[in-house]
C-alpha cells in the first residue's frame, strides 16, 4: 500500500498528538507510516480518510494503532541507582512518618511492567512479606498489548540483562522456552492498567500517590506535551511525594513546578510547600510585625468583626484583650539575625537563637513562626505543630499559624483538622488564597467536586487578581510560589468540568 500525502500525514500526526501527546516527525515518520498501512490492510481499508474517521471514533482501533507505535524497550532494574535511591533512603524515611499506613506508588508508562516489578520485588527484599501490606503499586500504560503481557507476567532473556542468578532464581520460574514467569506473590501485589497520560480522567489508582515512577518515557513527547503530563502528575502527588525521571530527563522536567532535590548525587523531584522564609527585617506595626502582603492589601478598613480580628492578628489591640507589651530593641534584633540564619540555610544556628528569643520573651509570635517553618521544612512535624499551637496561645487570631497547622495536618492524613484549621485562616482573611486551594484539593480528593470547585474558583480569582502581579506571595514567613497553583486551580478545574459532562 502507498502511503498517505502529506497533508493526510500531518491529520493523522495530530490526532495522535492531541490525544495522547505521540510525535512522529522526521525518522519517526517511516514509523507512522508502516503502522498505518499494516492496520488499514488488517481492516480492509484503502482510503486514507476513511480510517481517519474510524481513529478518532473507535477507541479500539485507535489502541491497535498505538501499540505499533509505542517502544517497549524496557528491562528489570534499570538505572538501579534511582531504585538503590527510592527503596534505601526514601521509603524508609516515608514508612516511619506513615507510622503503618500504607504508601502509594505508581509507575507511570511502564510498559511490560519490569519497572513496577523490580520495585515490588526490592520492596519484598527489605520488607519480607510485609511488604503487600506497606504499598500499594500500581503500573501504568497506553499500550493494552503490553499490559497484558505485564499481567501475563512471562519475560525473555532481554528482560533480564540486569538480573542476577540470585534473583532470577528466587523470584522467576521457568515457562516454556528459554523465558521465565514472575512468581505470584510479586505479580499479585502490583495493580495494572491501561491508562492515557494525557487523556481526561485519571483512575483512582492513581490518585494522590507517594511516589511516582516517569522513567525514560517523555522522551518520546515535544515539550509542551512533556510539561502538560508533567504537571497533571505533579497534581497528583500527595504532599512531600517524590517524582523519579530517567537520568536523562531531570533537567527537561525543571520548570518550577516541583522542587528538584539532590540526595547521594542524584537528582529527583519533590512535592514541597515551596516554603520560603521571607525577610521581613524591615517591620512596622505596635510589634514590628507586619500584614498581609497582596492577597490580604489595599483594601478599605471597616469595622466590622473581621476587620478587628484582622487588626489583632496583625500585632494591634483587639477589643476584647489587653495589648501585649511590645518586645524589646534587643529581642527585635535576636529575630532579625535569625532570620538572616534562616534566609542564608543555616537552619541549626537560626532555631538555636530562636530558642534563646523565646526564653527571653515567650510572647513574640514571629519567633514561633518562623521556628515553626523552619522545623516544616525539617519534616519535624511535631515540634513544628507545638510552635504553631504557642504562637495561638499568644494570638488566637494568628492566621499563619493556622495555615501551618493545617499543612501538619494534611501531612499526618487528618483531613477534618485540615479542613478546619484551613476554614479558620479563610474566616481570618478571606483573600487566604492558600486556605482556598488546600480547601479544594481535600475536597476534590474526597470526590466532593462541586465544594471542589468553588474553592479552586476562589483561589484562582484571588490569584489572577493580585494587583501587584508578584509571583510568589507571602504568609510570613511562608512565600508561595503562585505560578505553580495557578496552574494547578485551572487543570483541576478542567478536569472537574470534564468530569461533570
Amino acid at each position: 500500500m502507498i502511503g498517505p500525502d502529506n497533508a493526510k500525514l500531518v491529520g493523522f500526526k495530530n490526532l495522535l498528538l492531541t490525544t495522547c501527546g505521540l510525535c512522529f516527525e522526521n525518522e519517526r515518520e517511516a514509523t507512522l507510516i508502516r503502522a498505518l498501512c499494516q492496520r488499514m490492510t488488517s481492516r480492509r481499508i484503502e482510503d486514507f480518510d476513511d480510517y481517519h474517521v474510524l481513529l478518532a471514533n473507535d477507541t479500539d482501533e485507535f489502541n491497535r494503532l498505538v501499540e505499533l507505535l509505542t517502544v517497549n524497550e524496557t528491562y528489570f532494574f534499570r538505572e538501579p541507582d534511582h531504585l538503590k535511591l527510592l527503596v534505601e533512603r526514601l521509603i524508609p524515611d516515608m514508612v516511619e512518618e506513615r507510622k503503618g499506613g500504607r504508601l502509594r506508588i505508581v509507575s507511570a508508562g511502564c510498559s511490560t511492567g519490569e519497572e513496577p516489578y523490580s520495585i515490588a520485588m526490592l520492596l519484598h527484599e527489605r520488607y519480607g512479606t510485609d511488604f503487600g501490606r506497606l504499598f500499594a503499586i500500581t503500573g501504568v500504560d497506553i499500550d493494552g498489548s503490553a499490559i497484558d503481557r505485564a499481567k501475563h507476567g512471562v519475560y525473555g532473556k532481554n528482560s533480564f540483562r540486569a538480573v542476577d542468578d540470585n534473583r532470577l532464581g528466587l523470584y522467576f520460574e521457568p515457562f516454556g522456552r528459554n523465558e521465565y514467569r514472575l512468581k505470584e506473590e510479586i505479580r499479585q501485589n502490583v495493580t495494572l492498567e491501561v491508562i492515557n497520560l494525557l487523556g481526561a480522567v485519571y483512575p483512582a489508582s492513581m490518585q494522590t500517590p507517594d511516589v511516582i515512577l516517569y522513567r525514560n518515557v517523555s522522551i518520546y513527547f515535544p515539550g509542551q506535551v512533556q510539561q502538560a503530563i508533567f504537571s497533571r502528575l505533579a497534581c497528583l502527588l500527595a504532599e512531600g511525594g517524590y517524582l523519579l525521571v530517567g537520568a536523562t530527563e531531570t533537567i527537561h522536567h525543571n520548570v518550577g513546578i516541583l522542587s528538584l532535590v539532590e540526595k547521594d548525587e542524584l537528582f529527583f523531584y519533590r512535592k514541597l510547600p515551596n516554603f520560603f522564609i521571607e525577610d521581613r527585617r524591615n517591620r512596622s506595626g505596635a510589634d514590628g510585625e507586619r500584614g498581609l502582603p497582596a492577597a490580604g492589601a489595599g483594601r478599605p478598613a471597616t469595622p466590622t468583626a473581621r476587620g478587628q480580628q484582622r487588626a489583632a492578628r496583625h500585632g494591634h489591640a483587639s477589643p476584647a484583650r489587653a495589648p501585649r507589651q511590645q518586645s524589646s530593641p534587643d529581642a527585635h534584633a535576636l529575630f532579625d539575625e535569625a532570620l538572616g540564619l534562616a534566609q542564608d540555610n543555616r537552619p541549626d544556628a537560626a532555631l538555636e537563637l530562636l530558642d534563646t528569643l523565646i526564653r527571653r520573651d515567650d510572647s513574640f509570635v514571629k519567633a514561633y513562626l518562623l521556628k515553626g517553618t523552619i522545623l516544616l521544612n525539617s519534616s519535624r512535624f511535631d515540634e513544628a505543630r507545638e510552635n504553631c499551637d504557642k504562637a495561638l496561645a499568644n494570638n488566637p487570631l494568628c492566621l499563619e499559624a493556622s495555615l501551618m497547622l493545617g499543612i501538619i495536618a494534611r501531612h499526618d492524613e487528618n483531613d477534618d483538622e485540615a479542613l478546619r484549621r484551613f476554614r479558620e485562616a479563610i474566616y481570618l482573611d478571606s483573600a487566604c488564597w492558600p486556605g482556598h486551594f488546600y480547601t479544594a484539593e481535600i475536597s476534590y480528593a474526597r470526590g466532593d467536586m462541586k465544594r471542589a470547585c468553588s474553592a479552586y474558583e476562589s483561589a484562582l480569582r484571588i490569584l489572577e487578581g493580585d494587583p501587584s502581579g508578584d509571583r510568589a506571595q507571602t504568609f510570613f514567613p511562608l512565600v508561595f510560589k503562585t505560578d505553580q497553583f495557578t496552574a494547578i486551580c485551572r487543570h483541576k478545574l478542567a478536569l472537574i468540568r470534564v468530569q461533570g459532562k
